[in-house]
């Protein structure tokens, strides 16, 4: 380490570079905490919902998906993730036979129904994305009419860590542990007026946007400290010129 070599500015130009950087770094960390406001404005909207609201049974308004892949025109294999996300699949997929693969589309929710494995999770996601494929032993499903329940207000319901406990606690089995499509249907949730589901998904969208801006900008400041570098070694070997 004693034998590393760096270019060393005079401290005043240190102190220049340490607070452009220093700056950048703040402001991306005053956006990233905007982010927390509106992740508390969702949440908070949610349970002020399920506390005043009456509750709805969930069977009534999804229903199973059972399309398979019988014509293998899709080959887009996917899986879902602790963190409630769609995610590509690592299988092999020229070594699988995708026609009993189940076909899950746009705004239709896949999960696994086994809980025991997933450190007190349950790994459901909504589509948003191209046309897909998951494991026969997944469960696909929709809502039925989305003029009386929007996919993306129910995604927020799901993401809710009470609903893996939920999820959790009603999962029944020995060797391991379901939460079956039957209990799935007996999930009670609250369901306000289409207006009001479409309000709480814009602020959830709009929080979603900021967060791949926010990781966009993240992305951007990481190589800086290269760039800053390079200028420094390039200002003094213009200096030693002179």
């Amino acid at each position: 380490m004693c034998n590393v070599l760096l270019p060393i500015p005079d401290i005043e130009e240190q102190k220049q570079y340490v607070d452009l950087y220093t700056s950048l770094v703040n402001n991306q960390k005053t956006y990233e905490n905007s982010l927390d406001d509106l992740q508390i404005i969702c949440d908070s909207y949610i349970e002020n919902l399920i506390k005043t609201s009456e509750s709805k049974i969930l069977g009534e308004y999804i229903q199973q998906s059972e399309e398979r892949n019988e014509s293998l025109t899709i080959d887009n294999l996917l899986g879902i993730s602790v963190k409630k996300i769609f995610i590509p699949s690592k299988s092999d997929k020229e070594k699988l036979n995708l026609s009993n693969y189940k076909v899950v589309r746009p705004r239709q929710f896949g999960y696994v129904s086994v809980t025991s494995r997933n450190g007190e999770k349950i790994s459901i996601a909504i589509l948003d994305g191209v046309v897909g494929l998951v494991s026969s032993t997944y469960t696909v499903f929709e809502v039925k009419d989305t003029s009386k329940l929007l996919p993306e207000y129910l995604y927020l319901f799901f993401q809710r860590s009470e609903f893996d406990r939920y999820a959790r606690f009603n999962s029944w089995g020995s060797a391991r542990e379901t939460f079956d499509w039957d209990e799935m249907c007996r999930v009670k949730l609250p369901i306000p007026d289409i207006a009001v589901q479409e309000a709480i998904v814009t602020i959830y969208r709009t929080l979603e946007t900021r967060k791949s801006i926010n990781e966009s900008l993240k992305e951007s400041i990481k190589p800086l400290c290269q760039v800053l570098i390079h200028g420094v070694v390039e200002e003094l070997n213009m200096k030693s010129k002179l």
